[in-house]
């Protein structure tokens, strides 16, 4: 009997299409539907607490006579006060660059004051070099030299999404880097936002003579304008990708989602190191702050799928069963579920099987094949329970 291990998707938001025709008043009833469904999803079913550190609670979903867990993914001070000032999909209170920093785990203000005295210090020497006395094209790339020369000097790292590790060791991924470069020009008076593609993320400026799109991972980006094939060649041999030649893939995305942004891609990160509390919590925090976006919700579910299996092999069933009927909850059309409740099933009968506890993986299937009656596995594996039962008993 085989498992199946999720697959999360790297730092890509989803492509889900907005509204198309209709009224303003119909768009704007439809995304407050939306945002109350999915707020009432995640609040009542992940329970945000006040505390912190993502925990597994095993009493909050009731199903019968028997609870199921689910992942509390608590807030810090500033995380509350985030959360609550994007509750409108605006930030009133925080800045993008405030909001980046929360999101990679700062929850202390002066510890923010000061990032933000550097950011203001590096826009004060742009503005003292005389660099920026020219035409607004020509100012955008005196700021995005200066940012791969004097800040993001160590080179990209897809794992540093922690805008920390960019200000103070000169590593960055895509997020990182966008949320910098916006940050930047826009302490230099500059209009940004954010672009997402699959599994990539750049950087708008609104010019007057109409948007410049930057790939804020290749310093050579715009030494190469004229040449978009040296300009794909050079984001290729940096990030291992094509550069996006085609601008209909680009979605404009806000402050709030280059946040959610961070939080996934630090979701993908903890997954890798197999802490799997933390992975589901940031998915969770990215989904609540940016309720359309696929990829955070299908992250969510993949480190559910993939904590229930690494639960399965290291013998605690019961966590591990209890763990994908929670994920069944939130998805009951998730096909890993299913078939890993079966794969945990299997490990479970046949470790008590090896100790002679043939009622209990008796008992243990007929309960399952009760709550999956479509699957044939559980009735062929409590005969082949009888049957060694049968056996064990003669000898």
């Amino acid at each position: 009997m085989s498992w199946i291990t999720a697959t999360l998707t790297l730092p890509s938001p989803d492509c889900c299409a907005v509204p198309g025709e209709g009224t303003y008043m119909q768009k704007a009833l439809l995304k407050l539907g939306i945002w109350l469904l999915t707020a009432w999803l995640i609040v009542s079913r992940l329970g945000w607490a006040n505390t912190i550190g993502p925990q597994l609670s095993w009493e909050k979903i009731s199903q019968g006579k028997e609870t199921l867990p689910v992942i509390e993914a608590p807030l810090s001070g500033l995380e509350e006060r985030l959360f609550a000032d994007a509750a409108d999909g605006r930030l009133n209170e925080f800045s993008l660059f405030e909001a980046a920093l929360i999101a990679s785990g700062v929850d202390n203000r002066a510890a923010i004051g000061r990032y933000q005295e550097r950011v203001a210090g590096w826009a004060k020497e742009l503005r003292q070099s005389g660099c920026l006395d020219c035409a607004p094209q020509q100012q955008i790339e005196a700021i995005f030299e200066y940012l791969h020369r004097k800040i993001l000097y160590h080179g990209y790292d897809i794992q540093c999404t922690d805008l920390r590790q960019a200000m103070d060791e000169g590593r960055f991924n895509c997020v990182s880097s966008s949320v910098l470069f916006n940050c930047m020009a826009s302490e230099l008076g500059f209009t940004c936002c954010g672009l997402e593609t699959p599994g990539h993320a750049m950087s708008r400026v609104f010019l007057q003579d109409g948007p410049l799109d930057l790939e804020t991972t290749c310093p050579r980006w715009l030494q190469l304008k004229h040449d978009p094939v040296k300009q794909a060649e050079a984001v290729e041999k940096t990030i291992g990708n094509k550069a996006v030649q085609d601008k209909t893939k680009l979605r404009e995305v806000t402050p709030i989602k280059l946040a959610a942004m961070i939080y996934y891609n630090r979701g993908v990160q903890f997954l890798a190191e197999k802490r799997f509390s933390e992975a589901v919590a940031a998915n969770a925090k990215a989904f609540r702050l940016d309720p359309l976006n696929n990829t955070a919700w299908g992250n969510f579910l993949a480190a559910i799928n993939n904590w229930a299996i690494e639960l399965g092999n290291t013998g605690q069933f019961a966590q591990a069963v209890a763990l994908l009927k929670s994920g069944m909850v939130y998805d009951p059309h998730y096909e890993a579920f299913a078939i890993n409740f079966v794969h945990v099933h299997h490990q479970w009968s046949e470790h008590l099987c090896k100790e002679n506890r043939y009622q209990e993986a008796a008992e243990l299937l007929n309960r399952a094949a009760k709550e999956m009656p479509d699957q044939e596995y559980f009735k062929r594996a409590l005969w082949e329970v009888y049957g060694r039962w049968a056996v064990g008993s003669r000898q």
